[in-house]
């Protein structure tokens, strides 16, 4: 007869992420937690577009959105991840955990990988991909995505960069199932998050993602039942790569994209 009062296996998580500061952040939360047994690490290699190899991605990049942001992406993800004392790679080796690197979450290889993790749920959080739906068709919990908006306000590639630009507050952080269109799943969970005012993008949006990490675990049971969600309430707009212009007016607004406290302090 089995025991009530035995404490339950904790639930093997698949962790989807582009590293970084932000990536990092959530995996210290999830890892730090003994309901959680982290199983494997996706690492988007993707900078711009599936197709493009590191170099064509970043011109691609630089084209579109310019050189500071450039830097300002590179900063949050290569230089965070060689200098932050959390750094995804470093966590994942005290683990024991094995990294997936890729451009595509959904091709053979990348299948491959996950099923031999045998995840129960996959976790995107800073994840730069489109998940197909069966990707994660036969996991117990299926999947959730940290995204830092209210969502629907704010879908897309940089919510806190457009949240920023255009003066909206509270910002804050939303816990949802994976749909087939991007940042459109139904809601498990939200929650404002009061920010410094002259916090930096960067900063603001690690922040957001550690505040989303929590509300998962504060939901993980609901999740692991099967909580569905609700359907997000009104209508939002998707914003992809900010332009050169968008950069320079948030300039002029005098919110920083970045600096190098953000990344010494994570």
């Amino acid at each position: 007869m089995s025991d009530p009062f035995a404490a339950k296996p904790p639930v093997r998580v698949l962790l989807c992420t582009s590293g970084g500061l932000q990536g990092a952040r959530v995996m210290r939360r999830l890892a730090a937690d003994e309901r959680v047994l982290l199983v494997g690490v996706v690492q988007s290699t993707r900078v711009f577009g599936r197709t493009d190899g590191l170099l064509k991605g970043a011109f691609r990049l630089l084209r579109a959105s310019g050189l500071a942001y450039l830097t300002y992406l590179w900063a949050s993800t290569g230089l965070a991840d060689l200098l932050g004392r959390y750094s995804v790679k470093r966590q994942a080796a005290c683990l024991g955990c094995q990294i997936h690197h890729t451009r595509d979450i959904n091709d053979a290889h990348s299948q491959g990988y996950i099923a031999q993790c045998a995840p129960e749920l996959l976790v995107s959080a800073f994840f730069n991909q489109r998940i197909d739906l069966s990707v994660f068709a036969g996991m117990a919990a299926g999947a959730v995505n940290i995204h830092p908006s209210l969502l629907p306000a704010l879908r897309g590639v940089d919510p806190v960069f457009f949240g920023r630009l255009r003066g909206q507050f509270p910002l804050g952080v939303s816990l949802h199932r994976i749909a087939a269109e991007l940042d459109t799943g139904q809601v498990i969970a939200q929650a404002s998050v009061e920010l410094p005012p002259d916090s930096s993008v960067l900063a603001a949006t690690g922040l957001l993602f550690e505040r989303g990490a929590e509300l998962l675990l504060d939901h993980l049971d609901g999740i692991v039942a099967g909580d569905a969600g609700s359907p997000q309430v009104g209508s939002g707009n998707y914003d992809s790569w900010p332009a050169v212009e968008q950069v320079a007016a948030l300039k002029r607004r005098g919110v920083s994209l970045w600096r190098w406290r953000d990344l010494l302090a994570s």
